[in-house]
């Protein structure tokens, strides 16, 4: 049995993180679970378990300091992704919590991460995945991705070039992209639905092209470094979406032998 953790709190917040992981449980083909840290003896935890009971599914106490109590429920065998909220208000001046980044920082599953103003869909059909234009970067990531789904969904894999790594002969750019985008796909993403090109701000395309597909999860893969360099945008993303976004760290596990890391082959 698989199953995907849903790490409820007390706030609003955990109305979408529930609804969330319903939904990524339908897409995964996994059962879903719901755990709550109890923040002290006298807490009431009526609101995150009445939550679970009207959306069937097991509810557990957890004791202890909140991240790490997330962390070792989320490393059991059985589980192959946990949900969290990004913050407790809409109007959080940082894109995630100190709870949330510790959890995104050292968490070995798939952590997707719901911004307490989302709305669920009905049903996670559209995903967007950015990319790199390299097969050692972007292979591994629908390596990761792709095992996880049961589901029949669209795939839109986005491709931002920066000044840096804009292709320098291009004679017709417009046709010489299009190109470009049809032969990344041929190579390295024959599951996707549509490529998107596109030049500018990682983050800002990144919810532009999320808009326009209409898309119901941005899929990125990330190194848990708190680096400025190298978090920068997982953080703007993070920041400016209005849609859950499934975090996938550097080092994947094998879903047919969940206990621990392993390297994706060559």
């Amino acid at each position: 049995m698989s199953i995907i953790l849903a790490a409820l709190d007390t706030s609003t917040a955990a109305r979408p993180v529930m609804e969330t992981a319903m939904r990524i449980g339908q897409l995964t083909g996994a059962d879903v679970q719901a755990v709550h840290v109890r923040g002290g003896p006298l807490e009431s935890v009526d609101a995150p378990e009445s939550l679970a009971a009207r959306s069937e599914v097991p509810f557990r106490l957890l004791e202890g300091p909140v991240g790490p109590a997330v962390l070792a429920a989320a490393g059991a065998p059985d589980v192959i992704a946990v949900v969290i909220g990004a913050r407790a208000t809409p109007d959080g001046r940082r894109p995630v919590g100190d709870t949330a980044r510790r959890i995104l920082e050292n968490a070995v599953r798939p952590v997707v991460v719901v911004p307490p103003e989302a709305v669920s869909p009905g049903l996670i059909q559209r995903l967007l995945v950015p990319l790199e234009g390299t097969e050692v970067s972007s292979r591994p990531v629908l390596q990761r991705l792709w095992p996880l789904l049961v589901a029949d969904i669209e795939l839109v894999v986005l491709h931002v070039f920066t000044d840096t790594t804009l292709p320098a002969m291009l004679d017709r750019p417009e046709y010489d992209l299009e190109i470009l985008g049809r032969e990344f796909l041929s190579r390295h993403c024959p599951h996707a639905s549509y490529i998107e090109l596109r030049t500018g701000p990682v983050a800002t395309r990144v919810a532009e092209v999320s808009e326009e597909h209409d898309t119901d999860l941005i899929v990125l893969s990330w190194s848990q470094s708190p680096a400025p360099g190298r978090a920068r945008v997982v953080r703007e993303v993070l920041s400016g979406s209005a849609i859950p976004v499934l975090l996938l760290p550097d080092s994947p596990y094998n879903v047919d032998d969940p206990a621990g890391p392993m390297r994706v082959p060559s």
